[in-house]
C-alpha cells in the first residue's frame, strides 16, 4: 500500500511542482491562483499525514482547511474538488478512534493483577541447568524466546489425579511471571505500532500462559483472563479511507486552467 501510494503521490506532486515552479515565475499570477496552491498544498499534506503517520485528526483539520481556502477563492469551478473533500471529510468521521492510551493502561493494570496472582498447585518441579542463572541477554525477541523455552524445562502441569510431590521453585516463578510480563509488554508495543496481528497473538500467549500455569479455580485468574480477552477483540489497526480523490482533482483544475491561460496568451 505505501508503495503504491508513492508513486501515486510522486506523479501528483510532480505535476503541481511543475505548475507551481512555473507560477512563482508568472508576475501576472492573480491572488485566486495562489490560494489554488495554498489549497493544493494542504491536500497533498493531508495525504501524508493519514497514510504515513495514520493520523486521521490531523489529516480531517488540513482537509477542512484546505476547503476553507477554496472557499476564498469564490470559483464555481472549483465545486468537484470540494465534494470530493467533503465526502472525504464524511470517511475520515466514519473511521473508528482507537483509545491507544485508554488500552496501553489496560493492560498495564493486567501486568499488576498478575504479579498477584497465585500459580497452579499442580506444578513440579524440573531439573534445571545451570544456564538458568545467567542473566537475560540480547533484543526484546530473544529474550522472550528464551523465557519460553525454559519454561518447557522447568514446570510440567500434573494431571488432577495425580500427587502433588514438589512445587515450583522461588527462581522458577519468577521465570514464568517475568515471561507473561514481557509477553504483556509486546502486546503494549504492538498497540502504539498499530500491528493488529502482533496485538492478538501476544495477548493469546499471555491466556495460554495463563490457563497452563495459574490457578484458574480462582475468581482473580478468570477475572483477568476476561479482561484480556476482552481487550484483545480492539481493532488497533483500522481501515483508513482513501483521500486522494480531492487532491487528484484540484492538480487537475491547476493544470487545466494553467494550460488555458497559456493558450490565451
Amino acid at each position: 500500500m505505501q508503495q503504491a501510494f508513492s508513486e501515486y503521490r510522486s506523479e501528483v506532486n510532480n505535476t503541481l511542482d511543475r505548475v507551481l515552479a512555473q507560477l512563482s515565475q508568472d508576475q501576472d499570477a492573480d491572488e485566486r491562483e495562489w490560494l489554488h496552491a495554498e489549497a493544493a498544498y494542504l491536500l497533498r499534506l493531508a495525504n501524508q499525514r493519514l497514510q504515513l503517520e495514520r493520523d486521521v485528526e490531523g489529516a480531517a483539520a488540513l482537509l477542512r482547511t484546505a476547503d476553507s481556502v477554496l472557499n476564498s477563492a469564490d470559483n464555481p469551478a472549483l465545486t468537484p474538488v470540494r465534494r470530493e473533500i467533503a465526502s472525504e471529510l464524511a470517511a475520515l468521521d466514519a473511521v473508528p478512534r482507537v483509545d491507544r492510551t485508554g488500552i496501553y493502561l489496560a493492560l498495564n493494570a493486567q501486568q499488576e493483577r498478575i504479579a498477584t496472582l497465585r500459580l497452579a498447585q499442580e506444578v513440579e518441579e524440573q531439573p534445571v541447568s545451570s544456564s538458568i542463572e545467567e542473566p537475560p541477554t540480547g533484543t526484546f525477541q530473544r529474550q522472550l524466546a528464551r523465557f519460553g523455552e525454559e519454561l518447557k524445562d522447568l514446570v510440567v502441569v500434573r494431571g488432577h489425579d495425580e500427587a502433588m510431590e514438589v512445587l515450583i521453585t522461588p527462581e522458577q516463578e519468577s521465570y514464568l511471571r517475568q515471561s507473561l510480563r514481557l509477553i504483556l509488554e509486546q502486546s503494549q508495543l504492538a498497540v502504539l505500532k498499530e500491528e493488529q496481528a502482533l496485538f492478538e497473538a501476544s495477548i493469546d500467549k499471555a491466556l495460554d500462559l495463563l490457563n497452563r500455569y495459574y490457578d484458574t479455580s480462582r475468581s482473580e485468574t478468570q477475572g483477568v483472563i476476561s479482561r484480556l480477552e476482552e481487550i484483545k477483540q480492539t481493532n488497533v489497526t483500522p481501515e483508513l479511507p482513501d483521500i486522494s480523490r480531492s487532491q487528484q482533482a484540484l492538480a487537475e483544475f491547476i493544470e487545466n486552467r494553467y494550460e488555458s491561460r497559456g493558450g490565451e496568451s
